[in-house]
């Protein structure tokens, strides 16, 4: 499927042109930024491992929600496999850490690095606010969980160009040590190109949305498996502080972890100032046909303003909720 490689993804954060970058992530939907974070990695890295381990400690307290289990502190596990059960001695795994922006500086500071806002700023305009508070992805050792492969869409759909996302890792992360380097798919962030023969294509919002069906799996939603496999994908292998941009249809995902250390990513999400969702948060069929028919029936709801990064916020005429009341 694919004849692009990372060499044609890559540029490095040393020697940073930013109109090129933007060109190669207008072209395949994805770039790659060679030592982007690299101040910033050993402290979410020690921030994830001090988290997790927190997180194991209160899984006895935890609450059963559609996508899985979360502890008190925001931690979501998802089931093992019985053959993987036997390996971490638990039949949950840590999926997404309960650590953002609320509770690791580093994990802040890394979303409002200049070079990487630089880059954001030219795909999506001067004004610029994140999406959520940041995630941090956790596959346990000797087995963590795969992530199947997807596209952001799925989970959350936006009414204009929605988030450009990046991917920042904080082990060095390769098929040597075979830890889960993320696998992409360079096009599938534009309709025809790869996938466009695939069941499912086209099936987003907007018109000239390239989003593609998704089932219901271990992962939760992911593209149909049987025509989707990893063999067909560029993976990115990568040292600790090379981020990944991705638009919000590109296809990617990445296989368990199988090293005998953690592999932690963690995600920053950016979306322009006028932009919203269509579709907020789902991580089933069900439950995304249900925010659809919801939001076709009942319309624009007020919008949740996230902190502004770059440029300014004007009212539009749409309105947003309110951090204050005035009486």
């Amino acid at each position: 499927m694919n004849v692009v490689s990372v060499s044609d993804l890559e540029v490095r954060a040393e020697e940073l042109d930013v109109n090129l970058a933007v060109s190669i992530y207008n072209k395949y939907g994805c770039l790659v930024v060679r030592g982007l974070n690299t101040q910033y990695v050993d402290t979410i890295y020690q921030d994830a491992l001090v988290a997790a381990e927190q997180a194991v400690s209160l899984l006895s307290q935890a609450e059963k929600i559609p996508a899985g289990w979360q502890t008190p502190e925001g931690t979501l596990f998802i089931p093992v496999s019985p053959e993987y059960e036997s390996k971490l001695g638990r039949d949950r795994q840590i999926m997404v850490l309960g650590i953002n922006y609320m509770n690791s500086a580093a994990m802040t500071q890394a979303a409002m690095d200049t070079k990487c806002l630089d880059i954001v700023e030219g795909i999506l305009g001067p004004n610029i606010e994140v999406f959520g508070n940041g995630q941090c992805f956790f596959k346990e050792p000797a087995g963590g969980n795969p992530k199947y492969l997807h596209q952001d869409n799925a989970y959350f759909e936006f009414a204009h160009e929605g988030p450009v996302g990046t991917l920042n890792y904080t082990v060095d992360t390769d098929l040597k040590r075979n830890n889960g380097p993320l696998y992409v798919v360079p096009g599938t962030h534009k309709r025809g190109g790869p996938g466009h023969d695939k069941t499912g294509a086209y099936s987003g919002q907007s018109e000239h949305s390239a989003y593609i069906e998704h089932v219901d799996t271990s992962s939760h939603l992911a593209l149909e498996p049987s025509e989707w496999s990893f063999e067909d994908c560029v993976p990115v292998e990568g040292r600790a502080g090379d981020t990944i941009f991705f638009h919000a249809n590109l296809v990617h995902g990445s296989p368990p972890n199988h090293s005998d250390s953690p592999r932690p990513t963690f995600i920053n999400r950016y979306i322009a100032v006028d932009d919203y969702l269509v579709m907020p948060h789902a991580t089933s069929v069900k439950l995304r046909r249900e925010q659809l028919e919801r939001y076709k029936k009942e319309g624009y709801t007020l919008k949740e303003r996230g902190i502004l990064v770059r440029g300014r916020r004007l009212y539009a005429g749409k309105g947003w909720k309110l951090d204050t009341q005035h009486h």
